[in-house]
């Protein structure tokens, strides 16, 4: 095979973990010894779109009707499984139905390539038979309530379909799901070329944050997360205030940088919640929200500390794997793939998850600036072995071209 055509369907087009995942991927085959033809199918318009199109790629947005656009398995919004049965006969639905599927034939694709929930169930009613189907997994399929049901499914119904995990753990929760798919572990990357050492600059994060410039003995600790609930926003503003009544002489910053990206309803924090937790564990003088920031190598590199505070198992972890590529030492809460990305004491510090007191001691440790230096030159080189991009376009077309046969990844 002299080239390939590859079609990418994202439901999403703001830069999440799967979105930035989708973007490493198109990084990754622009760059691969074959001809790859790639074209992202985004059911919205965002920077997704943008980086996708800077990137080589041809775009196509194709809005579905709000209703599809709202409902998830998240939160209030309701399941996509009662989304189906009350809507299906919806005219508008059928429409975009209908553009979907004739963007995807007109391809012609070799392999269609889903990354979202959403995206998952519309692949695998319109790809073609004769494309490959691979389903890209960012999150614990066992513990969606639809999609637990659907996907298994959609294995059975097409046995040729590849599921891509991003870790070995939503790999294994799959596979108890569904035994007989083809499930193929692929670790997500990183561009270390952006997500690399440079000069840190934390006074510019305390103005994003609306704070007073920083003093130079100043240890600044961040979250860097969607508004996501089970990111661990309330878990992360508790131990900073256990941290700052226990060390009241020093001059501690808490950020949390992120905001709401998804439309799914009750799934997420406000701000105005975070702003009451932080007045109530007495931090509210040196907590700061920065919204979303683009360019995200300049927050980790501001940060003295990079705190990953998930209260669920995490099925990958992308932040903490950029933030260690920016050379910062980064605490994890262990759990799901999260686990997998480090080893502790060496080039990250882990703890135990929802464990408050646990994550205040371990923030309590990094105060040590010696410690900070030792764990952020060791993370640097830990993400450059394991994490580059320079490894991703032949496990994808190892992927795109293996039969059930062949499962190296």
């Amino acid at each position: 095979m002299k080239s390939m055509r590859v079609v990418f369907l994202s439901p999403a087009a703001e830069l999440g973990g799967a979105e930035r995942c989708l973007i490493d991927c198109i990084a990754a085959l622009r760059d691969a010894p074959l001809k790859v033809d790639v074209t992202l199918l985004s059911l919205s318009a965002g920077p997704l779109v943008t980086q996708a199109q800077a990137l080589g790629a041809e775009v196509q947005v194709i809005e579905p009707p709000r209703e599809l656009s709202e409902f998830g398995e998240s939160g209030d919004g309701g399941s996509l499984g009662a989304l189906a049965s009350q809507v299906t006969s919806a005219p508008s639905l059928l429409r975009f139905v209908g553009k979907l599927r004739q963007a995807i034939e007109q391809r012609s694709p070799d392999v269609v390539h889903s990354n979202g929930m959403k995206a998952h169930i519309l692949a695998g009613l319109l790809t073609p038979r004769s494309s490959r189907l691979v389903v890209h997994l960012h999150d614990f399929i066992g513990s969606r309530r639809a999609s637990k049901h659907i996907l298994p499914t959609l294995a059975r119904l097409r046995p040729r379909t590849v599921f891509v995990a991003n870790s070995h753990a939503v790999a294994d929760d799959f596979r108890h799901l569904a035994a007989r798919a083809d499930v193929r572990p692929v670790y997500n990357v990183v561009d270390i070329d952006y997500f690399s050492p440079g000069r840190a600059e934390p006074a510019w994060l305390a103005e994003r944050a609306q704070l007073p410039p920083p003093g130079s003995e100043a240890v600044s600790f961040g979250l860097v997360a969607t508004y996501a609930r089970w990111k661990g926003h309330a878990l992360f503003i508790e131990a900073a205030g256990r941290l700052r009544a226990a060390r009241p002489d020093l001059d501690l910053r808490f950020y949390i940088v992120g905001g709401p990206i998804y439309r799914t309803a009750g799934s997420q924090v406000t701000a105005s919640e975070l702003r009451g937790l932080g007045r109530a564990a007495q931090i509210d003088g040196c907590l700061g929200l920065v919204p979303f920031q683009e360019d995200v190598s300049r927050v980790f590199r501001a940060l003295n500390v990079v705190v990953h505070s998930s209260t669920q198992p995490e099925p990958f972890g992308r932040t903490i794997v950029e933030a260690m590529a920016c050379a910062r030492p980064v605490i994890v809460t262990r759990g799901g793939g999260a686990s997998e990305l480090f080893q502790h004491g060496e080039n990250a510090w882990g703890v135990p998850p929802s464990d408050a007191p646990a994550l205040a001691e371990a923030m309590a440790l990094l105060l040590n600036e010696k410690l900070r230096r030792q764990l952020g030159e060791a993370a640097r080189a830990h993400a450059i072995k394991g994490f580059s991009r320079s490894r991703l376009a032949s496990q994808l077309l190892s992927i795109y071209r293996a039969g059930r046969a062949d499962r190296t990844t």
